[in-house]
């Protein structure tokens, strides 16, 4: 692969967390937030959350619509990003994400696999699995 499919792929990683850090964590948050997150997701996109639940697409928005502002001053950090697994237009990341509020911080290990896209958004998710760090 190629470096800048692999920092493109950090920076997508980082851009989608942020999305989402900004919709957890300011006062009315603006809605095409959630809309510019859905849009770089598969139709089958499925997630397996921290706590370990499956999640689909559709329990994925619907979650994320309840807690539009629940955590002001949320803070997402990336680190420890590498491309596990490339080839043809798949790909396979994992990165460690530093979540900061209130002064506390908790860690969780992210692997995703995205496919790249010829148009915009430059790379759809498919899977997520989020695993509790030390």
């Amino acid at each position: 692969m190629n470096d800048t499919h692999a920092s493109e792929l950090e920076a997508e990683v980082v851009a989608a967390n942020q999305l989402l850090a900004t919709w957890f964590g300011t006062d009315d948050a603006d809605p095409e937030i959630l809309e510019r997150v859905a849009a770089t997701q598969s139709e089958t996109f499925t997630m397996l959350s921290i706590d370990r639940v499956p999640v689909t697409k559709s329990q994925l928005l619907d979650g994320l619509r309840q807690k539009r502002s629940s955590q002001p001053g949320l803070r997402i950090e990336i680190t420890e990003f590498e491309v596990l697994f490339s080839q043809g237009d798949v790909r396979v990341i994992r990165c460690r994400e530093r979540h900061h509020l209130n002064e506390e911080r908790s860690d969780r290990w992210t692997t995703a696999v995205l496919t790249v896209q010829r148009a915009q958004p430059r790379f759809r998710w498919h899977v997520l699995h989020e695993s509790a760090a030390g």
